[in-house]
């Protein structure tokens, strides 16, 4: 977790006993009505009894991802958000937002708490718009200022040469698949788990200002679509969460923009395209968030003194090696295990696709995980350390500002209380679990035999998903140590 994040929640929280939920963000605890081993077991049974209902009720192959949906730009209540200066609005309102954080990364006061930057990285843009892209939609496809730019500066291009375009447009190629993703979201897990200076705020502006030369130089390269759809990390990311969500955005056969309500998680059903760096990027997503709340437990830190004393010798960097050798070891322990379930999948379904292509069908089952963690892991932290941006918003370079009158707003620990992060962080891994299970059911009945190959095929996803359910349990509840 970073430095920035982790002072925030050490700032506001306490240790728990072990009967006590970890309330993220406060400075309370909330003892369970009944031992934290029964509310794991109950997690657990939760989603056996999901998947047998499953089996019981979900018999039908789909042949199709079809699903109903209603375009709500044809509703009055939403019309007015698909016209076109609506949405010229929100990206200039995104532009105007990038610019005064990098522009308080070098020019504002190096105070993390008193800058914007820290507050609007990791916590509004990182956990907040994750929240939304799951939840509600791919906002980020509207947002993202790397695309914005580039887009502006095309149209401007074009009206000075005519015909041409900005980018060199040259063939992406295809052995490269999301690789480079895979990469740049690997760097900026290591900025958001291991580095030590990650809460500085011209740090994280240099580190954008990087990022953002990359995107550029892959969209000069190879064309704006096809860098966002290969090898901008967060155009595929929340792009894959938005999925899960209770909207898409679609094109119509008349060539109208439509936005349509849909039910959740139906837009994972569709495997197309799914390729080895693919699996490995959206494990990579699910291995880091679980290894960031791993890092708050005891047991972590017994594992990190073992480490460090084998990488002692380094150094001053000894720690900083040891933690990113855990980071690297952590997606590849996920992998390891997600690619040995999936060879015990062919084998007790008997079918004759290969372990890799069991792995490619079914990783996008494992979202549901990932957000349904994602949400445990922040969700009094979004609510309760979320409130920064208020004050902030007035003061972005922490000068003395009052732009909008909110600078002297302070945090209020008490719009959320513990008794209901609690519940909410075992609705959200629970409900995440059950999705992923409906998921992995359905893909199976459609791409294999017949149906007793598909439920044959589940028993290793099912132990799975419930060992996985009890572990984010666990890690939810420990109590907060590092330092």
């Amino acid at each position: 977790m970073s430095l920035f994040i982790r002072r925030l929640w050490l700032a506001a929280a306490v240790a728990f006993l072990p009967t006590s939920a970890l309330a993220h963000g406060f400075g309370q605890r909330y003892d369970l009505p009944v031992p934290l081993g029964l509310f794991i077991l109950g997690a657990g049974a939760s989603v056996v009894l999901s998947f047998l209902g499953m089996g019981f009720f979900v018999r039908k192959k789909q042949e199709s991802v079809d699903y109903p949906g209603y375009n709500l730009l044809a509703s009055p209540l939403f019309g007015w958000m698909g016209s076109k200066v609506f949405l010229l609005l929100i990206r200039v309102l995104s532009i105007f937002m990038f610019c005064v954080t990098l522009a308080a990364g070098f020019w504002g006061t190096e105070n993390p708490d008193k800058n914007i930057v820290p507050t609007m990285v990791w916590i509004i843009w990182w956990v907040g718009l994750a929240y939304v892209c799951a939840l509600i939609g791919n906002l980020w496809s509207l947002v993202n200022p790397w695309s914005i730019i580039f887009s502006w500066a095309e149209v401007l291009y074009r009206k000075i040469k005519p015909g041409d375009s900005l980018s060199l447009e040259q063939p992406y190629p295809e052995n490269l698949g999301v690789w480079p993703a895979v990469g740049l979201f690997l760097w900026f897990a290591w900025a958001e788990i291991v580095w030590p200076h990650n809460d500085l705020p011209r740090n994280l502006a240099v580190a954008t200002l990087g990022y953002s030369i990359i995107t550029w130089t892959g969209m000069f390269l190879y064309g704006k679509e096809a860098w966002l759809e290969r090898g901008e990390a967060f155009s595929i990311m929340f792009g894959v969460m938005g999925r899960f969500s209770i909207t898409e955005t679609r094109v119509s056969e008349s060539g109208k923009n439509e936005w349509r309500l849909r039910p959740p998680a139906v837009g994972l059903l569709n495997t197309d395209g799914m390729s080895n760096s693919m699996v490995v990027l959206l494990v990579l997503m699910l291995a880091t968030v679980s290894f960031d709340g791993f890092t708050e437990t005891p047991l972590w830190h017994l594992i990190r003194a073992g480490i460090y004393e084998g990488v002692v010798w380094v150094g001053r960097d000894a720690l900083l090696l040891a933690d990113t050798m855990a980071l690297i070891a952590a997606p590849a322990l996920f992998l390891g295990v997600y690619y040995l379930f999936c060879m015990l999948m062919r084998a007790m379904s008997g079918s004759a696709l290969s372990t890799g292509e069991f792995a490619r069908l079914f990783v996008l089952s494992l979202v549901p995980i990932a957000i349904g963690y994602h949400v445990a892991h922040y969700f009094s932290f979004l609510f309760i350390q979320g409130q920064r941006i208020i004050p902030l918003l007035s003061d972005p370079f922490g000068v003395g500002w009052n732009l909008w009158g909110t600078a002297a707003y302070k945090v209020d620990i008490g719009i959320i209380g513990a008794k209901t992060t609690w519940y909410a962080s075992i609705a959200a891994i629970v409900i995440g679990h059950i999705c992923a299970v409906y998921l992995a059911h359905v893909t199976a009945l459609r791409a294999l035999e017949n149906r007793f190959a598909a439920v044959r095929s589940q028993y290793p996803m099912l132990i799975l998903m419930v060992g996985y359910t009890m572990v984010s349990l666990w890690i939810i509840a420990q109590p907060i140590t590092g330092g």
